[in-house]
C-alpha cells in the first residue's frame, strides 16, 4: 500500500473557489472599469490625492470599486487567515477564513467611521476626507501585493518559510507609508503635529501593536512546514 495523501489545510479546495472568485471579480473591473487600477498604482507612489480623483474617481458607493475593494480584501484575508493558521491562532477552513474577512471588513469600516466621527466633532475637514480615501486605497495596495503572496502561499508549500515573512514585511512597508501619508496631508491642511500624532497611536498604531503582541505570544504552530 502507498503511503497516506498528506492533507494540507493551506491548499484546500475551497481556497481555489475563493481564489477564482476574486480573479473573476478583477477580470470584471478591468472590463467595466479599467482606471481603477490606475487609482492603486496611485495610492502606491503618489504622497496625495489629486482633487479630481477625490470627486471622480474614488466613489465609495460605486459599484465597481466596492467589488475591487472586496475582491483585493478577500485576497488580503487569505494571506492574513495563512499567517493565522501558522501560528495555531484560527482553523484553516472555510470558518476561520470568514471570521477572518469578517474583521477585516469591520476594521475598514471602524476606520472610516472613526475619521467621519472627527470630522464631524472638529468641524472641519483638517485632510480627514483626503485620508479617508488615501487608507482605502492603502487598503487595496495591500491586498494587491499580497494576494500574490497568498496564491504562492497556497500552492508551493515548499516556499512558505520565506513567503510569510516576506509578505509580512511588504505589509508592513505599506503600513508605514499610509502613516507617513497622515502626517504629509494633515500638516498640509494645517493640522498640529500632536493631533495628528495621538490619531495614530490611538487609532492605528495602538491596535497593530496589540495584534503583535498577541502573535509574538501566541503558540508554534498548527502544524509543521512541508
Amino acid at each position: 500500500m502507498g503511503e497516506p495523501r498528506t492533507h494540507d489545510p493551506l491548499s484546500a479546495d475551497w481556497v481555489v473557489l475563493v481564489l477564482l472568485a476574486v480573479a473573476v471579480q478583477l477580470a470584471w473591473t478591468n472590463v467595466v472599469s479599467p482606471r481603477k487600477w490606475g487609482l492603486i498604482l496611485d495610492g502606491a507612489f503618489r504622497a496625495r490625492i489629486s482633487r479630481r480623483s477625490l470627486r471622480e474617481d474614488i466613489d465609495l458607493q460605486d459599484r465597481s470599486m466596492l467589488g475591487l475593494l472586496a475582491a483585493l480584501l478577500a485576497g488580503l484575508a487569505l494571506f492574513v487567515q495563512q499567517a493565522l493558521v501558522m501560528r495555531g491562532i484560527v482553523g484553516a477552513g472555510p470558518l476561520g477564513y470568514g471570521g477572518v474577512v469578517a474583521l477585516l471588513i469591520v476594521l475598514v469600516f471602524a476606520q472610516v467611521f472613526v475619521l467621519r466621527a472627527l470630522s464631524w466633532l472638529f468641524q472641519g475637514d483638517g485632510g480627514l476626507e483626503e485620508y479617508t480615501h488615501a487608507m482605502v486605497l492603502n487598503h487595496l495596495v495591500l491586498g494587491a501585493a499580497l494576494l500574490p503572496v497568498a496564491v504562492l502561499v497556497a500552492f508551493r508549500p515548499e516556499m512558505r518559510a520565506v513567503l510569510l515573512p516576506v509578505g509580512g514585511v511588504v505589509a508592513a512597508v505599506i503600513v508605514l507609508l499610509r502613516w507617513g501619508r497622515a502626517v504629509l496631508i494633515g500638516r498640509s491642511a494645517g493640522v498640529p503635529l500632536r493631533h495628528i500624532f495621538l490619531y495614530l497611536c490611538a487609532a492605528e498604531i495602538l491596535p497593530v501593536f496589540l495584534v503583535l503582541q498577541t502573535l509574538q505570544r501566541s503558540g508554534p504552530s498548527a502544524f509543521q512546514l512541508p
